[in-house]
């Protein structure tokens, strides 16, 4: 604990510096400087979260990190005018996970979207990202076997980070948050039970306060800022069954959602999914000792959603309700956190088409990632 004290008062020691720094050179940009580029340095202390019993005598110490993140915040943009025009950027991050022998350490490449939650001089931030992620120590039957966490190096990588100003001056902001950084294969390989780093972060950032401008040109808002519209999402993905190397299975996935706006930055949803998992075929026989029918590895439940609209891209989560699983051992509901990004150059039909990207979860544990498109209509 006193050497993780120790590494935070040298991280905020080089805060400040590069923050003078910054400062003292006339060429990098300070104060209300939209559209502008900025280094902001975030360091950071906290722990593992052990969602899971099986990862509670892995929890050794404190996790301290650093995050290094270039930002902007756009003059204007059309998109960003529904959102207060948030700020966007880049990351390098890196994590020491409390236990280095079991859990290892941790590195990550992210995209990044702040949105002011609060139109004022104190605006509370909250961000949302997505990228990829490296840990040092997997998962391994011989020198590792206890650490039945994450199993693979490479890793998605999804961040939630809550910034508000405890201190401001004329030209910065100073801003305390909580962050939770989750990494996880998606059950590509197993195990597969992905680790939530929540940390406390301090960080000196330029103000990028955004003057208001009168809006005099009219713009036809695309397809999918109707007020309401139906969209039809065909996905796929691969999951592992049985480690160590146990054989991997595609899964098939149709959804039928149902969307209405709250307003321009978010809307809910309703909908159906259609699921088929040739995996369950193993775990029916090692289990229950039956041969599988392929009507045993359907699944098929009904879902609402929440989603933050970020121009044509679109953040949502999901909580299901299975109305037909034969398959019981994973629990009556789940849960898909999932991205999709509109076309925004095909003509005809084609601009009302989006790619699509998720993770479906029995709570904090993946079950698998699905990568496809759907249509909006």
């Amino acid at each position: 604990m006193e050497k993780a004290h120790r590494l935070v008062i040298v991280l905020l020691g080089i805060l400040m510096t590069s923050h003078g720094l910054c400062q003292s050179q006339q060429t990098w940009p300070t104060g209300d400087s939209s559209g502008k580029f900025h280094l902001v340095v975030h360091p950071m202390l906290g722990q593992i979260v052990p969602h899971r019993k099986e990862m509670q005598h892995l929890i050794q110490g404190q996790s301290v990190g650093l995050s290094v993140q270039i930002l902007r915040r756009k003059t204007f943009s059309w998109w960003g005018m529904y959102q207060r025009q948030p700020i966007t950027g880049a990351e390098l991050y890196y994590s020491s996970t409390g236990n280095p022998n079991q859990l290892g350490h941790q590195f990550a490449v992210n995209y990044l979207i702040y949105r002011p939650y609060i139109n004022a001089n104190r605006p509370l931030y909250y961000g949302l990202g997505l990228g990829l992620g490296y840990n040092t120590k997997t998962w391994d039957l011989n020198n590792n076997h206890q650490a039945t966490v994450i199993s693979s190096h490479l890793n998605a990588c999804l961040v939630l980070h809550c910034q508000y100003p405890i201190f401001q001056t004329e030209k910065t902001d100073w801003l305390l948050g909580i962050r939770m950084t989750h990494l996880s294969n998606g059950a590509y390989q197993l195990p597969n039970l992905g680790t939530n780093n929540f940390q406390m972060t301090l960080a000196n950032q330029p103000r990028m306060i955004l003057n208001r401008r009168p809006i005099t040109i009219i713009d036809i808002l695309p397809g999918f800022h109707r007020s309401r519209f139906f969209s039809l999402t065909v996905a796929g993905g691969i999951k592992e069954t049985f480690q160590p190397l146990g054989r991997k299975y595609p899964v098939g996935n149709v959804q039928f959602n149902f969307s209405k706006a709250i307003n321009w930055r978010h809307r809910w949803s309703v909908g159906a999914d259609y699921l088929y998992q040739p995996a369950l075929q193993k775990l029916w026989k090692e289990y229950k000792g039956v041969d599988a029918s392929a009507a045993q590895c359907m699944q098929a439940g009904i879902s609402v959603g929440y989603q933050s609209i970020f121009g044509f891209t679109t953040f949502s989560i999901q909580q299901g309700l299975y109305v037909y699983s034969p398959w019981k051992e994973t629990g009556k509901v789940y849960h898909r956190l999932s991205i999709r990004r509109n076309f925004t150059h095909l003509p005809y039909y084609g601009k009302h088409g989006f790619w699509y990207a998720g993770l479906f979860t029995h709570w904090a544990k993946a079950d698998h990632a699905e990568f496809g498109c759907g249509i909006d209509f």
